[in-house]
């Protein structure tokens, strides 16, 4: 084993801080959320944390179906590969919920580590991303069935032993060893949305229909089924995060850009979605983890504004 690959070990799965909050919930639709504006946490196992939120949903329902109040939109603008954020907090400033100090904190454990095992997920990712036909309902069953099924597992399994030659240790992959499935399924994700649904538009008018939400709801009840608490009460924070800031999120979930615009990023998506931590004044997260979240809820977001069952095409 590499000691490259020996640094992945310990980021199998996202890690989390045990949030409780002294205020009551305060219930928004069908969404349960908790927060407070002095956060305090308990150390997880895990050396990386997360988001300092807890979400508790609903048991069937994600996408709340009642309209949040309503605020000012700024019309859409044609697609664009430059990262423009207006009209929103900025990472510098005082009441901004996310900083670049929060970014280097402690508390979320190593951002260069958590950087480090991301960029080579994601090098490894890039391949089965772009796999021939024949061989892409192996990547369609690992990120379309239920996560953590054994189906989706098995189908992880096989991509790794497959493009082995892309993976970080070889000698793991063949073994069908996969040392940060998380990783790999996020950086999975994103290569998909990149290759298969380069000019997505996801909109607040879509994710506000009805119709799209039920589409969305029936669908991620069941495959959500074998989430571990922990990975569904982030995954539900990033639904709603999408929920509010589709176009934000469609461009965190694409970019290729440097360090500091994907941060400017992904502090607007929060600063603009203060609603879904409760309206915390400071929020720390690992912002990796945080954009492959965000990528896996644009993804089925996507397939419920499209009324399809998958993005990837086998036929």
């Amino acid at each position: 084993m590499t000691e490259m690959a020996r640094q992945r070990l310990g980021h199998g799965r996202p890690g989390w801080n045990d949030f409780r909050s002294k205020a009551a919930p305060a219930k928004i639709g069908s969404l349960v959320i908790t927060c407070t504006n002095v956060m305090t946490s308990t150390r997880d196992l895990m050396e990386t944390f997360m988001l300092h939120a807890a979400l508790l949903g609903s048991a069937l329902l994600y996408a709340a179906q009642d309209r949040l109040p309503s605020e000012r939109q700024a019309p859409l603008e044609p697609p664009s590969e430059e990262i423009v954020v207006t009209a929103l907090r900025d990472i510098d400033d005082e009441d901004s919920a996310v900083t670049k100090k929060s970014f280097g904190t402690s508390r979320t454990g190593s951002s260069v580590r958590s950087r480090q095992i991301f960029d080579l997920s994601q090098r490894w990712a890039a391949c089965p991303a772009r796999a021939s036909l024949d061989r892409r309902g192996w990547l369609q069953t690992a990120i379309d069935s239920r996560t953590n099924s054994t189906r989706q597992e098995f189908a992880m399994l096989r991509l790794s032993k497959i493009y082995a030659a892309c993976a970080p240790d070889t000698e793991d992959a063949h073994l069908g060893i996969i040392q940060n499935v998380y990783y790999d399924r996020g950086a999975l994700t994103i290569e998909a949305l990149k290759a298969f649904a380069p000019d997505l538009r996801l909109t607040k008018e879509q994710t506000a229909d009805p119709a799209v939400q039920a589409r969305f709801n029936a669908r991620e009840t069941s495959l959500a089924k074998f989430r571990l608490p922990l990975d569904r009460r982030y995954f539900e924070a990033a639904v709603y995060f999408v929920r509010l800031q589709p176009e934000l999120a469609v461009k965190l979930a694409m970019t290729d850009k440097r360090l500091a615009a994907v941060r400017r990023l992904e502090a607007a998506i929060v600063n603009r979605g203060r609603i879904c931590v409760g309206n915390a004044r400071k929020v720390y997260f690992d912002g990796i983890q945080f954009r492959f979240y965000i990528a896996d809820a644009v993804y089925r977001w996507a397939v419920a504004a499209k009324n399809v069952d998958t993005l990837i095409p086998t036929q």
